[in-house]
């Protein structure tokens, strides 16, 4: 028997809660932030498509926490005042120590996280470390308030190599994936900015939420030399000689999903990428870019690799499955060429399928 998918109440009781958490937990470090992200993320990525339960190693959140603060363990630098730089402090007393354990591996490894990576005594003994701090502190207190605790995440063993998401809430997460890790980042940001010690270098800094998670103007061109190659100096979408230098493109639109994972990227011409914008590509499209990634699988990884950039090919299958399954369920319209735009048919599931 299929296990139920929450019902419409039972959804907004699930937003109620995150909002609740977000609202009254007690959060004196960013790491509660952190998870709340990091099981979103881990819940796309899985193959829980329905009311399931769903497990969770703490070993993949702490690899999930490594790759969020690993861009926030670089120094901030004020507009106008480069010779200011400092890492940002983000917990109330010192420093957390996620941030110091990830500087002191940028500074003596590198500063290039898909090197440590690579490196597999460094790798394993951070993830440890860090795997040690996600135990201790921000898992068993996530769900704790002022006053009571609330439980409808997982259970609070206290214990264990790994937590059991409830019934449902994988689904839930993934079915507002966008809301919950909105609503993270933005907590996030505020609580990093009301840190005293960090008053003096934010200043009124306005761009703080880029610096903490990146942007979609990020500097892509690291990506162009691999795409214009793989694409015969093509665009993805057309298939017309590029005129000019192209436009990288996020085939799944970064507002969709706000990580830079290498598979994602095409190379387009600059009308194909403007009318595409943050909507999805129709299934024929979708069939090119997973053939290609899959033809192309062992050469793009030692490219990407060569380039110190990350990829990850199944969590980037996982979650354009992921979009598109959001498309389809809000009757959302995909970019089909050109000028039209259409209803995203049943057929996306069968390309999944059969590649």
């Amino acid at each position: 028997m299929t296990p139920r998918v929450p019902t419409a109440d039972e959804q907004i009781a699930f937003l109620a809660d995150i909002q609740l958490l977000l609202d009254e937990g007690q959060f004196v470090a960013s790491y509660k932030f952190a998870l709340l992200i990091a099981l979103a993320d881990l819940a796309i990525e899985s193959e829980v498509y329905d009311g399931r339960e769903l497990e969770i190693p703490i070993e993949k959140i702490a690899e999930k926490f490594v790759a969020f603060y690993w861009r926030q363990a670089a120094p901030w630098s004020p507009a106008g005042r480069a010779g200011d730089s400092v890492v940002l402090r983000q917990n109330a007393g010192k420093q957390a120590e996620v941030i110091t354990r990830v500087f002191e591996v940028r500074e003596r490894v590198s500063a290039y996280e898909a090197d440590v990576r690579r490196n597999s005594r460094e790798w394993r003994s951070l993830i440890s470390k860090v795997r040690h701090v996600v135990a201790v502190m921000p898992l068993w207190k996530l769900q704790t308030l002022k006053g009571r605790k609330l439980e409808f995440l997982y259970v609070n063993a206290g214990r264990g190599a790994a937590i059991v998401l409830k019934p449902g809430v994988a689904f839930n997460l993934r079915q507002f994936h966008p809301l919950v890790t909105g609503l993270a980042r933005s907590a996030w940001a505020q609580f990093v900015r009301q840190l005293g010690a960090n008053h003096d270098v934010l200043g009124q800094a306005v761009d703080l939420e880029e610096f903490l998670f990146g942007t979609p103007r990020a500097d892509l061109s690291d990506y162009r030399p691999i795409l214009e190659e793989l694409q015969n100096d093509r665009c993805f979408y057309c298939d017309a000689r590029l005129r000019g230098r192209g436009a990288v493109d996020h085939f799944v639109p970064w507002r969709r999903y706000p990580v830079d994972l290498a598979h994602n990227f095409v190379l387009a011409d600059a009308g194909c990428n403007s009318r595409k914008s943050d909507l999805l590509a129709d299934v024929p499209f979708l069939d090119r870019w997973l053939r290609r990634n899959d033809d192309a699988k062992d050469e793009l990884a030692t490219r990407f690799t060569a380039l110190h950039l990350p990829f990850d090919y199944d969590a980037s299958r996982q979650v354009t499955r992921w979009t598109y399954a959001q498309v389809a369920r809000t009757g959302g319209q995909v970019w089909a060429g050109g000028l039209t735009y259409k209803a995203l048919c049943g057929d996306w599931r069968s390309v999944f399928a059969r590649i």
